[in-house]
């Protein structure tokens, strides 16, 4: 930006000293050209002034000699006899009792030096008016940089009207497009929580149906139907988490394991739970609830039924730690596994992603490890709300663990 306002100060105060030069210069030739025809007149009028009185021609001679016209060889006189007294024909100035004085015009040259220094100012006055155009568009370029940096929060601005009403009219664009990102990542958490949940309850009861056609039917529907859960989720690209109000961890958890811990008593599997005392995130409660289930339908999707689960959470430095552990066989490549899309089980890969994002949002992280069950261990950290965190705090899951 400030290299355009340069090539337009430069281009509208070249034009003007240009034409500053330019009338400059057509001035000085012109007032010169006066001047030198001012000084023919006045050594034609003196010429003329002895002839008036005199028409003797060494007196006249004397005269034109003492003129500057007269020694240039410029001025000349025709006397009534015709006799004709200097040099140079020229244009007749004066006539006095029938004699006639000429004087040729003198040749004017063109002020350079003075159009030099005319032009030395003009490149001073247009040095100075870029500068002093750039100050002048100081708080243009303030507010433009302020505009820049505003990304992601609003904008305000103290500068020309003009931006002003731009900077309302962008916070105006932004606040109804977090509002259909609001919108966009509630129908997430909705989706993820009303469809994916009661999914993996039909999924195992189809699986307690037994075996016949019937049975086959209901579980191949049931696959079709997680399939079709599966591409709608992956179609809305979930990508950030509204960091929107906050819940307690240990409510939502002790709420969404209350339908979990069912399913794993009906399959035999033995559930491990430790809430601990409240603690707040600054997350909806709906957008907690859907890392909840993601994670746990994770485990039951792709563990033994027999598989033992373990989930926790504790508060500890300003920082809330959900552990979610299994018995299974672990993941194979854990690192990778926390890439969008990846999977190693035939699902959308979503999961993980969404429990990422979700403790990121709160300024915490995502670990994958092997856990005390002997299968994988998913730890998310969260920031808790209203409280200081260290990012080099001790890790809680360690202080109450006691090993990794």
């Amino acid at each position: 930006m400030r290299a355009v306002i340069t090539r337009a100060l430069l281009l509208g105060a070249g034009l003007v000293a240009v034409v500053f030069v330019l009338t400059a210069g057509f001035l000085t030739y012109s007032h010169a050209s006066d001047t030198a025809a001012e000084a023919d007149r006045r050594d034609a009028a003196v010429v003329a002034g002895v002839l008036a009185v005199s028409s003797n021609a060494d007196a006249v001679r004397g005269t034109i000699a003492r003129t500057t016209a007269g020694s240039e060889g410029r001025l000349s006189v025709v006397l009534a006899d015709g006799t004709r007294l200097g040099a140079g024909g020229g244009e007749p100035a004066a006539s006095v009792g029938g004699a006639v004085v000429s004087v040729v015009p003198a040749a004017v040259e063109f002020p350079f030096l003075v159009v030099l220094l005319v032009i030395g100012l003009a490149a001073a006055a247009l040095a100075g008016a870029v500068w002093w155009g750039h100050r002048t568009f100081t708080p243009v370029l303030h507010a433009l940089r302020d505009l820049k940096s505003s990304v992601g929060r609003r904008v305000r601005l103290r500068g020309p009207r003009e931006l002003e009403e731009l900077a309302e009219s962008i916070d105006e664009a932004s606040s109804r497009t977090s509002l259909l990102l609001a919108k966009e990542r509630e129908m997430i958490a909705d989706v993820s929580h009303r469809l994916r949940t009661p999914l993996a309850a039909l999924r195992l009861d189809a699986d307690a149906v037994g075996s016949g056609a019937v049975a086959d039917r209901i579980r191949s529907a049931v696959s079709t139907l997680g399939h079709d859960v599966d591409r709608i989720i992956q179609s809305l690209q979930p990508t950030m988490v509204e960091v929107a109000g906050k819940c307690d961890v240990a409510s939502v958890v002790e709420t969404r394991m209350a339908f979990w811990s069912a399913h794993a008593a009906d399959q035999g599997r033995v559930c491990e739970i430790d809430v601990g005392e409240p603690c707040w995130v600054p997350l909806s409660p709906d957008a907690l609830g859907a890392v909840v289930d993601t994670l746990l339908e994770n485990v039951f999707r792709h563990t033994p039924p027999a598989a033992s689960v373990g989930v926790s959470v504790v508060r500890h430095a300003g920082w809330v730690t959900l552990v979610v552990e299994d018995g299974g066989t672990g993941l194979a490549d854990p690192s990778s596994a926390l890439h969008r899309g990846s999977s190693g089980g035939g699902s959308t890969g979503l999961g993980l992603d969404i429990a990422r994002a979700a403790a990121e949002a709160t300024g915490g992280t995502i670990h994958l490890e092997r856990g005390r069950l002997g299968g994988a261990r998913v730890r998310l950290r969260f920031g808790e709300a209203n409280s200081h965190h260290e990012p080099e705090s001790p890790r809680a899951w360690r202080l109450w663990h006691g090993h990794r």
